[in-house]
């Protein structure tokens, strides 16, 4: 019997416990009705929702994606405040498998920080490289981005150019975003009635006539 050297024995526990909880993704996902998907959930745990993080689902890998799930099988994905540490290349690449997995007529609600939420406290935090962000999006430049890979789109929170605020009313059961105008309370970012403020928005995929 072949004896495993020093390195074997630390890497294959970890490669074998990835595949434990993909294996145990796998078939949450297949039990659940509806299907709904934290992206880089990080300690996000939500009744009815299965948390997934980048050691198992890299959002821009499509076998990631492949292992994990069926085409046109999720109902609703929800991404807080992680789109914003990708590239705008890797962006589009996680929006076209976001937009595959995705049922007809299924929901993606993600949050971003806010392009046009201009006070020097907030774009501190905000702007790349901070935190690792490597993008800073607006409601314009995000509408454009899911827009080009087929979602239809409703802003609900968000800045416009003009930087005046807007905020429609949306169901957190669609998808609980904590830095929100509904539910944030930083007292270090705020501005009058307002405290931190992300850009959401809801991203739809249409749903076929033949559907």
């Amino acid at each position: 019997m072949r004896l495993l050297t020093s390195i074997e024995t630390r890497v294959l526990p970890t490669d074998w416990q990835r595949s434990l909880r993909v294996r145990r993704l796998r078939q949450a996902a297949a039990r659940a009705q509806p299907l709904n998907v934290i992206l880089g959930a990080g300690g996000t745990s939500y009744s009815g929702w299965l948390p997934t993080d980048g050691d198992i689902l890299e959002i821009t890998s499509r076998r990631d994606w492949e292992r994990l799930f069926e085409p046109e099988s999720i109902d609703r994905l929800l991404a807080e405040h992680v789109i914003e540490h990708l590239s705008q290349e890797e962006a589009r690449r996680a929006f076209t498998a976001c937009f595959c997995y995705l049922k007809p007529g299924g929901l993606f609600r993600l949050a971003v920080p806010d392009g046009y939420r201009r006070d020097d406290i907030y774009l501190s935090e905000a702007s790349p490289p901070k935190d690792g962000h490597q993008a800073l999006y607006n409601v314009d430049s995000m509408t454009n981005l899911l827009r080009a890979s087929g979602f239809e789109t409703t802003p609900l929170e968000y800045f416009d150019r003009n930087e005046e605020f807007h905020a429609l009313p949306w169901d957190e059961g669609d998808g609980f975003i904590q830095r929100s105008v509904r539910f944030d309370r930083q007292k270090d970012f705020q501005r009058e009635n307002l405290f931190y403020t992300s850009l959401i928005i809801d991203a739809r995929k249409p749903v076929r006539a033949n559907s």
